[in-house]
């Protein structure tokens, strides 16, 4: 850092996957921006180690999902044991487990948090940014209009003015505590676990292998993909009132007397902790210029795997809508951050609670099978969310079937009648933009719905069924999965935003009211709904 005192659009404090997320989304829209991290090091901690399907999706419009699926697993079959016998091996159930036309990425993949931030800081570096190491936030103000960051760094104070900062620094986040945002929830002292990546050997890595009794709880020992780690999980009993330190010779103890399976041998551990279960959010995710994200606001139990993917989620969504308003869009666009983000971290540590629960149950009885029959819901996948509620999600006049405004965009196999070229809705949504899919033949110049005055970048499509209609942006859907996905017949649009989830749906002879959402997006209204447009249900 040359300069004392420096200034940028946004500041992100934090680097992990949610903070790498939104930079990553910053980076492809050239929106100035800094990222730093209090450590001197990369963590190397699989404190995660599942990327649910809506997420893969995020990591598909960043250009980042091949190189998880290369790194990452799927359907890892889990194999229960009664001391040194195996009762029973299954794959974990998944709904939906096969890919379809509209889902891509059906299952979620088993890759840890290291893995996933060196994919994502690879695609940060391609982009032309980078990660600020060593450098630790001590104090935070703002005025109406910017944020005066003071950094501690190894070349000594340094002061960052930014216009937005968002905290993505975790469950300790100091951004929370200097922003006055109070974090509030419960931390279950009943429910400790030793954590640790370890080598072992000795044991088949095709499989996640658990132990569940009355007596000792949960032992998990996971196998993570692409690497010669594995994840140690070893829930501690509720009447040891004083957890001994984490330590190999411990882990060694804890393996003896669940397991015992012979032959096999801990040794060479990476990191090890004792992990205390806390069920936490904020009851706002803003104040004044700062923002937060990730654990910073919400801290889930790791019962489904949500947290991380809940965080990349958050910024996500956050991240188009700094750019827009960075660009000049009104500044109430940010509102709709929260409105929609807040209810899914709700409902996300409502779920991942209940998941502990039945976990926990499992051991009690001493069923490692409970658990994996009774969860076997698609909440966890974030394909379910929705933003109905949206102020930014106006409602059909007439709704018909299929997916509505505020709901996921599906994907679907196409043919670019130009190139002769298979591709994907997905292929078309990828990218910072808006996407116009214009259903059916005769809706007469889509070009000036993408031109004009307005600011918003928008590709608009013609999507048909007949094979005689070609030529740019013509997209034949052919055997009409679209069609399908979308429950249209013919001449309908459809406005998709930047981050997938549908903004417009309606007949085609109503695209005026297309063109006033994309006028009043550009405009100083682009929080509010017209009042002739209602409000979302």
């Amino acid at each position: 850092m040359p300069d004392p005192t420096t200034t940028t659009g946004v500041l992100i404090v934090g680097a992990g996957p949610t903070g790498l997320t939104l930079a990553c989304e910053l980076a492809r829209r050239s929106v100035p921006h800094r990222i730093v991290d209090r450590a001197e090091r990369h963590s190397t901690a699989s404190r995660a180690k599942t990327i649910q399907p809506r997420a893969l999706e995020v990591a598909d419009d960043l250009g980042v999902v091949d190189r998880i699926l290369e790194l990452g697993a799927v359907h890892v079959p889990s194999r229960h044991y009664d001391r040194d016998r195996v009762v029973s091996e299954a794959v974990e159930a998944a709904v939906g487990v096969a890919p379809s036309p509209e889902v891509p990425h059906p299952a979620p993949v088993w890759i840890s948090q290291p893995r996933i931030e060196a994919v994502l800081r690879d695609r940060l570096a391609e982009l032309g940014a980078h990660v600020e190491m060593a450098a630790e936030v001590t104090e935070l103000a703002q005025d109406d209009d910017e944020v005066t960051v003071t950094l501690r760094t190894s070349e000594g104070p340094r002061l960052v003015r930014a216009r937005y900062v968002i905290g993505c620094d975790g469950g300790h986040s100091i951004v929370r505590r200097q922003s006055g945002i109070t974090l509030e929830g419960t931390t279950y002292e009943r429910h400790r676990w030793y954590l640790g990546d370890v080598h072992i050997d000795g044991l088949d890595r095709h499989c996640q292998h658990i132990w569940m009794t009355p007596e000792h709880g949960v032992l998990s020992l996971f196998p993570l993909p692409g690497t010669d780690l594995w994840q140690f999980q070893a829930s501690i009993p509720a009447d040891e009132q004083s957890p001994a330190e984490p330590s190999l010779e411990l882990y060694r103890q804890i393996f003896t007397e669940r397991a015992d399976l012979p032959g096999v041998r801990i040794h060479s551990p990476g990191w090890l902790s004792l992990y205390r279960i806390n069920v936490c959010m904020v009851g706002r995710y803003r104040a004044g210029r700062v923002f937060l994200a990730g654990d910073a606001a919400h801290i889930h139990s790791p019962g489904g795997g949500q947290g991380m993917n809940t965080g990349i989620q958050d910024a996500y969504n956050l991240g188009w809508k700094l750019a827009a308003v960075l660009d000049g869009a009104d500044p109430a666009l940010l509102d709709t951050y929260e409105q929609e983000r807040l209810p899914v971290a709700r409902a996300v540590l409502q779920d991942s609670t209940a998941r502990l629960h039945m976990v926990m149950r499992a051991a009690e009885d001493g069923d490692g099978a409970y658990a994996q029959r009774n969860l076997t819901d698609d909440f966890t996948t974030g394909l379910t969310i929705t933003y109905r509620g949206s102020r930014l999600s106006w409602p059909a006049p007439a709704p018909s079937a299929g997916p509505q405004a505020g709901d996921r965009a599906p994907d679907a196999p196409c043919l670019d009648t130009s190139t002769g070229e298979r591709i994907r809705l997905f292929d078309l949504f990828r990218g910072p933009h808006w996407t116009l899919l214009a259903f059916g033949d005769d809706h007469g110049d889509l070009g000036r719905l993408t031109s004009g005055d307005r600011s918003v970048p928008l590709g608009a499509y013609t999507i048909t069924t007949s094979r005689t209609t070609t030529g740019p942006h013509v997209v034949l859907d052919g055997e009409r999965h679209a069609h399908r996905a979308y429950a249209v017949g013919s001449g309908e649009l459809v406005l998709v935003r930047p981050d997938g989830y549908l903004a417009v749906r309606c007949p085609a002879r109503d695209r005026e009211i297309v063109e006033r959402y994309l006028d009043t997006l550009c405009s100083r209204g682009a929080g509010a709904v017209p009042t002739d447009q209602g409000r979302s249900r």
